[in-house]
């Protein structure tokens, strides 16, 4: 009889401790522009056509190993539980503005943490969160987490080392005087095309280092003077990982990173024919993982377990909070082609104070906010430039930064 009374006495006087609505994964069939752009009504094609064919774009983004072989990023450790908050602790304004980015943009996954819990997690299109969501260039800034690594080990030394240092290979061509900080923060000045680099390992099966040895070794401005963005420097970082740990990407990467967040799920990296690996927009993961790997970023490079995973030293660069990294060329005050409100630090983007972005092609993002204590991760098939989506981003990131 004394439980019974306890349970009205619950339900009478505080009936959200017993009846309080918890926030569940959303999964919507349908999404923005679905038939009219992007295919529905033919399953959502998968081809390589999705760079000029939004109807490719959905299918493709969660299928690209039917394009190219992949490589599995093994999660071997105890999964990360993630909590979810009750619809009473929702942060209004920063839902309201989920919802826009939701109604109106073709985004196909998004996931708000914020203190502790997610507030938000939906698919679109169909997508499932099993599926594994290509990352584009937000793979850069995972890429750039494997030279921190190899600091804390002892195989490499200072980020000030010249790249021929460990890519000997090169020494006799312009990389000479190029510093792995140069690549790190994308001023060593190696001109960009694209279509010649990506076309010849996608479909040419190019060597990597040959590649970049005979037809990216040639600089439009001297090492550090100016921001040119562009893949083969985060290759250069990917090589030089593999070559100081002597194992492949995926093994160095599901060791040192991927074992570390508590990823829920193994993850892939697209390789080329031969095997090689793809290391700067060719990452594959499920939705969640990406959130734990910006949950580790958030919490000062200290996993859930109590170990420092990334090292201070580099969570500090990628805010821009040293003097090395908040200079010239890599800030907008320098006019360096950065952009006029954001900066770079080691491959990972500066939207505004105490915010990092890990930012891909066609608007995936994993968004870090240490002053509010939230990780946003969106995933999307946008291209078009018809959409609104610079607003609803730089939106969603003011009201995120300063939402209550």
């Amino acid at each position: 009889m004394k439980y019974l009374i306890a349970l009205l006495t619950l339900v009478l006087f505080c009936p959200q401790l017993v009846f309080a609505e918890q926030v569940e994964p959303v999964f919507n069939e349908s999404g923005p522009d679905a038939d009219s752009k992007f295919c529905a009504s033919k399953g959502y094609p998968v081809a390589w056509k999705y760079a000029k064919d939004p109807c490719y774009r959905v299918g493709t983004f969660t299928n690209f190993d039917e394009l190219l072989p992949t490589r599995v990023i093994a999660a071997k450790g105890p999964v990360r539980a993630l909590a979810y908050a009750d619809v009473n602790e929702i942060a209004p304004q920063l839902d309201d503005i989920a919802n826009v980015i939701l109604e109106n943009h073709p985004t196909t996954s998004l996931i708000i943490w914020r203190d502790g819990k997610i507030q938000k997690e939906v698919y679109q299109y169909a997508r499932k969160d099993t599926d594994l969501f290509h990352s584009f260039s937000m793979h850069k800034t995972f890429t750039g987490l494997l030279i921190d690594q190899a600091i804390q080990s002892g195989h490499v030394d200072h980020v000030d080392d010249p790249i021929i240092k460990y890519m000997p290979s090169l020494s006799n061509t312009g990389w000479k005087d190029r510093t792995v900080f140069h690549a790190l923060t994308m001023t060593s000045g190696v001109k960009r095309d694209d279509r010649v680099f990506y076309g010849s390992l996608f479909f040419k099966d190019a060597d990597r280092i040959s590649l970049i040895k005979k037809e990216f070794s040639r600089f439009k401005k001297d090492a550090g003077t100016r921001y040119i963005y562009t893949d083969v420097n985060t290759f250069l970082l990917g090589l030089i990982s593999e070559r100081v740990f002597e194992k492949p990407y995926a093994e160095i990467f599901s060791e040192k990173i991927w074992n570390k967040i508590g990823a829920e799920a193994d993850a892939e990296i697209l390789t080329t024919k031969s095997g090689q690996a793809l290391m700067g927009a060719s990452f594959r993961a499920r939705p969640r993982d990406y959130l734990r790997l910006g949950l580790l970023i958030l919490n000062e490079g200290v996993n859930h377990t109590g170990e420092q995973v990334i090292s201070k030293d580099w969570i500090a660069a990628l805010y821009a909070d040293t003097e090395k990294v908040d200079a010239c060329p890599m800030v907008p005050r320098c006019n360096a082609g950065v952009g006029k409100e954001r900066s770079y630090s080691y491959q990972t983007w500066v939207p505004a104070q105490d915010v990092i972005m890990a930012s891909g092609r066609y608007w995936q993002y994993i968004l870090v906010f240490r002053k509010t204590n939230t990780v946003i991760v969106i995933t999307s098939a946008d291209g078009n430039k018809k959409y609104p989506k610079r607003d609803h981003i730089k939106k969603l990131i003011s009201t995120t930064a300063s939402a209550q």
